[in-house]
Parts: structure tokens; C-alpha cells; sequence
């Protein structure tokens, strides 16, 4: 396109040139000519007529050339116009840096109103500004991210503004290549997230205020029912219509369960630092089966354990116990008799291996399924609801999962993933 413009550019120098040479030439050539009169006046005619013609031809294909370059000017002057109108900043750049165009908001936004940027690079334009010296170096750097992944970049770029405040922008870096892999242009297109991040912190802190409230709500409920049975015994001894040394077993339990809701809690809120180190997962298992195979030989149970394979995971062996006993405890209790909880060891996937306990209890609805984990909920009747909750922290912290599925009157799944440590 360039070439054929610079083409169209030089072509009346080229018929300055070449009109006179081909008069005078052609007169010439046909004045030391022997032709006849006739003959003489035909080619006199049709070299005026073929002039004529290719002058015809010439001013076609300007006028054409000029009628496409206005309305390439319009279509470039509309487009000029919808940047401008834009409200983000945007700004393009040729290959080496160098500013081509900026819209209005961009060149307010950096108090460039006014400056001739065209062909000067972001290190010069910061000359321009002393306030966004330092953002405008920072381009740079960002720019130069953007050429070397090859690819759309997106990043969050932070603006300070004179009046002490910020805007935060999400910044799109295009960069454009030509076909030979040069760089040919890189498109940048900054858009003000400030109003969605004040509205993102706002919509975070009201979260954080509502399980605040639900976890209050339920740390009251779980606590108040235990007082109320030591104050009841405590006033009933006062009145001395009981004596309270026949009763100390019943006060003692209730301290426990609050004893107990208190350390779940602190276990949530602020986990101990604890130590880790490698084991064998099948030994852990074995552990806590034995552990607990006199309980479920009480109620008629049976506790199978399947291992397809052994497994070695980084951990730390007492807190996973913890784990397999509350998961294993409930699935006892959700057996009424004569049972049998099976428990898995297999390989999961390349990362992974997995830890399945599967009871054929009461199950669990679905509605209450989605909800266990969650501070205060329990599916049981006299449950704290915070067993579960412990057990989702503490494999979080050994970078695993907990996947639960249940179906009613047919039994609990509860599925760990531990990651894998090759031995």
C-alpha cells in the first residue's frame, strides 16, 4: 500500500517529463520524415489522440486513487473518534517502542495532553511528566513481558493520582509480529477496575462479617447448652435440694465438652505449627483400624482394610490419625449393627493416592451432604459439628482433598487424597 501511494506521488512529475519530450520528439521524428502529407497529418492526429488517451487513463486512476484516500482519511478520522471516545486507555506502538497514537483518556490519565508523542519511546515521554515518571518507566519492563510471551498478556497496573488516591487498571498487551517473526506493533489497552475492586473488598469484608456472625452464632449455641446444665446443678446445690459431690461425674463432662469445643476451635482459627515427615500410609491405617476394631466388635462390625498397593506421603503421622479415627467413629455410628466399614488404599492418579472409607450406614441426604465441613454442622444428633471441620483443615494442610458422597439407607463414601512420595 505504501509503495503503490509513494507510486501515484511521482506520477505528474512523470507527466511534466514526459509530455514535452513526447510533442517535441514526436514533431521531430515526423518533420525529417518522408511520408506524405496525408500520411504526415494522420500520425500528427493520432499522436495527439493516443495523449489524449493515456491522459484519460492517468487521470482515472488518480482521481480513483484520490477518491480512496479520502475515504480512508474518513475511515481513520471514525476510528480515531471511537478511541478517543473510549473510557479506557489505549495506546499503540510500533516495534521498537515508539509511541504511534494515544486516545484522550490515556493522555489525560498521564498528563500528556498537548505533548507531540508521535515517535518517541516511553523512557522520553517520562521526560514530559515528573508525577508518572517512574509508571511510564515501568511500561518498559511490562512491554517487554508481553514480546516475549508471544501472546495477549493481561496484568493489573496500579496509577497513582495526585490527589493521594489510585486507580487500578487491567492492562491488555497485544503484541503484533510480521510474517519474518520482527516485531511490528504492540496494542495496549488499560481499563479502570478501581469501582469493581472497592466493590470486590467491600463484597469480601461482608462475607467475612457473615460467617463471623454464623461462627459467634454457633460457638454460643454449642457452649450455652453445657453452662446451663452446670449453672442448673450449680443453683441446685445452692438451694440444696441436691448435693452437688453425687453429681461431679455430670459437671466434669460438660467442662470436657466445652473443653473440647475450645480446642477444635483453636485448631480452626490458628493451626499449631507441626512437624512433618515421611511415612508409610498403610502403617497409619493399620494403626487406627486396630485402635478401634474392639469398638466396632462391640456393635457387631467389621472393619476390612484393602491395600492395593503401599504408599509414602510427607505428613504428620499423629494428625492423620486424628482424620481416619473421626471418619471411621462416624462411620460407626451411622451402622446401627452387624455392619462393616471397608477401607481402601489405592493409586488415585500420577500425583495422588487415595484413602477410601466406605460404610453401609443410614447415609446422608443430599441436601445435608454439600454442608458437612462447615463450623457447627453435623449430621448427628448430639454432634458439635466441628469434627469434619478439623479433618477438611488438616488435609488441606497436607496438600490433599476430602471428597464425601452418600446415599440414604445405603451407606457413606468418604474419599481422602494424600499426595505421593516416592521412596
Amino acid at each position: 500500500m505504501k509503495i503503490r501511494t509513494n507510486f501515484f506521488r511521482i506520477i505528474p512529475f512523470l507527466y511534466l517529463i514526459i509530455g514535452p519530450i513526447w510533442f517535441i520528439g514526436a514533431d521531430y521524428l515526423l518533420s525529417v520524415s518522408k511520408f506524405s502529407a496525408e500520411k504526415v497529418l494522420f500520425l500528427h492526429i493520432s499522436k495527439s489522440l493516443l495523449f489524449v488517451f493515456f491522459t484519460a487513463i492517468l487521470l482515472f486512476f488518480l482521481i480513483r486513487n484520490l477518491r480512496n484516500s479520502k475515504q480512508i482519511e474518513e475511515e481513520k478520522e471514525k476510528l480515531s473518534l471511537l478511541i478517543d471516545t473510549m473510557p479506557d486507555a489505549i495506546s499503540f506502538k510500533d516495534g521498537e517502542g515508539r509511541w504511534l497514537q494515544i486516545n484522550k483518556f490515556g493522555a489525560q490519565l498521564f498528563e500528556l495532553e498537548g505533548v507531540d508523542y508521535k515517535g518517541k519511546t516511553d523512557r522520553e515521554m517520562a521526560q514530559y511528566t515528573e508525577f508518572y515518571h517512574d509508571a511510564l518507566i515501568y511500561c518498559i519492563d511490562t512491554d517487554e513481558e508481553a514480546w516475549k510471551a508471544g501472546k495477549v498478556s493481561r496484568c493489573e497496573e496500579i496509577i497513582p493520582l495526585r490527589d493521594g488516591s489510585s486507580k487500578t487498571f487491567d492492562a491488555f498487551k497485544v503484541p503484533i509480529f510480521n510474517d519474518d517473526g520482527s516485531r511490528k506493533g504492540l496494542v495496549v489497552i488499560g481499563r479502570d477496575i478501581t469501582a469493581l475492586k472497592e466493590t470486590e473488598s467491600m463484597l469480601r469484608q461482608s462475607e467475612k462479617m457473615s460467617v463471623l456472625g454464623e461462627l459467634a452464632a454457633g460457638i454460643a449455641h454449642e457452649i450455652r447448652n453445657p453452662l446451663t446444665t452446670i449453672k442448673g446443678f450449680m443453683q441446685m446445690g445452692q438451694e440444696k435440694t441436691i448435693k452437688l459431690d453425687q453429681h461431679i461425674d455430670v459437671l466434669v463432662d460438660e467442662i470436657d465438652r466445652i473443653n473440647t469445643i475450645v480446642n477444635e476451635l483453636l485448631v480452626i482459627a490458628k493451626p499449631t505449627d507441626v512437624i512433618f515427615s515421611k511415612k508409610n500410609i498403610n502403617t497409619i491405617v493399620s494403626e487406627v483400624v486396630q485402635l478401634l476394631s474392639i469398638e466396632a466388635a462391640l456393635q457387631s462390625t467389621q472393619l476390612n482394610v484393602i491395600e492395593q498397593d503401599q504408599f509414602h506421603t510427607y505428613c504428620n503421622d499423629s494428625k492423620l490419625k486424628q482424620v481416619f479415627m473421626n471418619i471411621i467413629k462416624n462411620a460407626l455410628e451411622a451402622i446401627s449393627t452387624e455392619g462393616e466399614v471397608t477401607i481402601t488404599i489405592y493409586d488415585k492418579n500420577e500425583d495422588h493416592f487415595a484413602i477410601k472409607f466406605e460404610d453401609n450406614g443410614c447415609g446422608i441426604e443430599e441436601s445435608r451432604l454439600k454442608h458437612i465441613g462447615e463450623p457447627f454442622y453435623s449430621v448427628k444428633e448430639k454432634g458439635i459439628g466441628l469434627g469434619m471441620t478439623v479433618c477438611f483443615r488438616i488435609i488441606e494442610s497436607h496438600k490433599g482433598s476430602i471428597h464425601i458422597k452418600s446415599q440414604v439407607n445405603v451407606g457413606t463414601s468418604v474419599e481422602v487424597l494424600l499426595p505421593k512420595l516416592e521412596v
